[in-house]
């Protein structure tokens, strides 16, 4: 169904930054627990939030650039 395809789609997306996380951040051999694992995931997502962030509005003004151009 329509809705199952919504939610199946999010899931992946989200599987794909978890496995981003845990291939370029190191989050694949976190050995701690608690507080410690919980800010150091955290201050990952937060990192790669921001380099996203960051990456779209980069390409937001170079595509604004290249139709004025």
């Amino acid at each position: 169904s329509e809705s199952f395809t919504k939610l199946y789609n999010k899931r992946t997306a989200v599987e794909r930054v978890f496995a981003y996380l845990k291939e370029y951040f190191g989050m694949k051999r976190t050995r701690h627990r608690g507080v410690r694992a919980g800010v150091d995931f955290q201050l990952s997502t937060l990192a790669y939030n921001l380099s996203k962030f960051a990456l779209d509005k980069l390409n937001k003004q170079l595509n604004s650039f290249q139709k004025v151009a």
